[in-house]
C-alpha cells in the first residue's frame, strides 16, 4: 500500500482544489505547505510558500505590493520566474519539520524551482521516506529533483481526472484512518 498520493497534471486543473475540498473530511492537524498565487488585476505576479500549521489553506491571494515568503516572482513584463531558495530552505523545511506531530502533510505543490534548494529537497524525500502520509502535487514536467520524487518507494501519483481522482483520493485517506465519517 502506496504511502504517499501525489495528483499531477497539467496547470489550472483542480489538483489544488481538490486536495483543499478534502481537508474538512481529514482527522487531526494538518502539516506542509501549500504555494499560493499571488494575483495583481487578474494576473499571476508571484507564488508565496504558507505553512499550514501557522496559516489558512488558501490557494490565491491578492498582491498588495511587498510580499513575503515569495518562492518564485515575475518582474513587471518579464516572461520569466525567478526562485527565492531561501524561502524554500528556511520557511519551507520549517513548516515540514513542524508538521512532526501531524497525522498528514500536505506538499502543494513540488516543481522545477526546487532543484536548486537544497535543504528543502532533503527535507522533501526524508518525509517522503518516513512513515507519515503524504498528500501533495507535483508538477507535470521533468527534473533530477521531480524524477527523484517520482521514484521514491510507496509513491502513488494519480493524474487529476474528475470522480475517478476524487474516488482514489478518499479511498487513500480511509484505508490511513485519516477520514471523518
Amino acid at each position: 500500500m502506496a504511502n504517499n498520493f501525489f495528483l499531477t497534471g497539467p496547470p489550472r486543473q483542480g489538483k489544488s482544489s481538490l486536495i483543499l475540498d478534502f481537508l474538512p473530511f481529514i482527522k487531526g492537524p494538518i502539516g506542509g505547505f501549500v504555494v499560493q498565487r499571488m494575483v495583481l488585476s487578474g494576473e499571476t505576479v508571484a507564488f508565496r510558500l504558507a505553512n499550514l500549521l501557522e496559516e489558512p489553506y488558501k490557494l490565491t491571494q491578492p498582491y498588495l505590493g511587498r510580499v513575503r515568503d515569495l518562492v518564485i516572482y515575475r518582474e513587471k513584463n518579464s516572461p520569466r520566474w525567478t526562485p527565492v531558495l531561501s524561502t524554500f530552505n528556511q520557511k519551507g523545511v520549517r513548516a515540514l519539520q513542524q508538521s512532526g506531530h501531524c497525522p498528514l502533510i500536505i506538499m502543494d505543490e513540488l516543481g522545477v524551482f526546487e532543484e536548486e534548494a537544497s535543504f528543502f529537497r532533503e527535507i522533501v524525500l526524508e518525509k517522503l521516506h518516513s512513515p507519515q502520509p503524504v498528500l501533495g502535487v507535483i508538477k507535470d514536467k521533468k527534473g533530477p529533483f521531480l524524477d527523484r520524487v517520482r521514484s521514491t518507494p510507496g509513491l502513488e501519483i494519480n493524474r487529476i481526472e474528475n470522480q475517478r481522482t476524487r474516488n482514489h483520493l478518499e479511498n487513500f485517506l480511509r484505508k490511513r484512518g485519516l477520514y471523518k465519517e
